[in-house]
């Protein structure tokens, strides 16, 4: 049997196309592992995503509990002082900062109660034969026509059949506190010699902690995370002020600028971070996997190629834009000219 389309992958973009295509009529084959952690990193949804999850009729899932508004959100960057951007002057509404597991969650049922027939697994291997897709995985081998590759920044079926460039290398250490005493609901960013740090309060009253540098920074030993983050000025002085005490053992992703050109290809598309992953200072990954995830479906399910190609236009128009966009936010710190993480990211421009 040869599936008409297969989506590879999970998260949002994986999850958004295998419901968007199951909404048009479509039955995709949706090859993705389960989530092997409790918690997920990456909770600022931008206002923009609103629009796009009522394209799928998915925008009732933001009134969970376990999300909240993010009202307030401070920034130290270019000097010592907090800088405040109150989403009461936003026009789009505030952001939404989200349990990323539970939106994610919430957002594979849809697609599976749409039609489409989720396989738990990797794919361990793909092959082209007699012009079709042979995908291997523990749960046994598939036939598929057309492949929606939402594998993130692995991309396998997108960097194997396409050209993959990175414009950096940024890392992320993250952990989770808890232990606070009636914690205020801010997002902090504060830049400092080596990278800078996130701080964001979930709805359930957590801080997730977020550290951005390159691998090859100082400052990387998990040992000292947590003292590191309270020897910043002001996430030091939130964490103090509210009296978080506890952090998990901190973990490490690989959160580098990478995208496919063009994101489309031969009985292929790339969606998400397989497309295009960007830094998370921008906070439109998740924004960009609905939208990819939707505009390259709605052309499947069209059968219009020039529609395929002009979505392929338009990752590749959203990529200069954010490189241009990426050079001016961090020409904005000067502080630490010596620090090769940022003179790196200042010879950009």
């Amino acid at each position: 049997m040869i599936h008409p389309v297969a989506v590879l992958g999970g998260g949002i973009a994986g999850a958004a196309a295998a419901l968007r295509l199951a909404q048009g009529g479509q039955r995709p084959l949706w090859i993705a592992a389960e989530r092997r952690e409790a918690f997920k990193p990456g909770e600022h949804l931008s206002a923009a995503a609103l629009p796009l999850l009522k394209t799928l009729g998915s925008d009732a899932m933001l009134r969970a509990e376990a999300h909240r508004h993010a009202h307030s959100t401070y920034s130290a960057w270019g000097n010592d002082l907090l800088v405040e951007r109150n989403a009461i002057v936003q026009l789009e509404g505030p952001p939404t900062v989200l349990d990323r597991a539970a939106f994610e969650d919430t957002l594979a049922a849809q697609a599976v109660a749409a039609g489409a027939t989720r396989i738990a697994g990797d794919v361990d291997a793909v092959q082209v034969v007699d012009g079709s897709w042979r995908l291997s995985s523990a749960a046994g081998d598939f036939k598929t026509a057309f492949i929606f590759d939402a594998t993130g920044r692995k991309a396998i079926i997108a960097s194997r059949f396409g050209t993959r460039f990175q414009g950096d290398k940024l890392c992320c250490q993250y952990a989770l506190l808890t232990g606070a005493k009636d914690p205020r609901p801010v997002t902090l960013i504060e830049a400092v010699e080596h990278g800078w740090w996130y701080l964001s309060v979930l709805a359930d009253g957590r801080v997730v902690l977020n550290y951005y540098t390159d691998p090859d920074m100082p400052g990387l030993d998990p040992q000292g995370f947590e003292a590191r983050a309270r020897a910043t000025r002001a996430i030091g002085a939130y964490l103090s002020d509210h009296g978080y005490d506890t952090c998990d053992t901190p973990r490490r992703i690989t959160t580098n600028s990478t995208w496919i050109a063009p994101a489309i290809g031969a009985g292929w598309v790339a969606i998400g971070d397989a497309a295009a992953a960007f830094d998370p200072l921008s906070s439109h990954g998740m924004t960009t996997a609905l939208w990819s995830a939707i505009e390259a479906a709605d052309a499947y399910l069209a059968q219009d190629r020039a529609r395929m190609h002009a979505y392929a236009d338009s990752v590749a128009k959203g990529v200069q834009d954010y490189l241009n966009a990426k050079t001016a936010v961090y020409q904005r710190e000067m502080r630490w000219p010596e620090s090769p993480f940022w003179s790196r990211r200042h010879s950009d421009a």
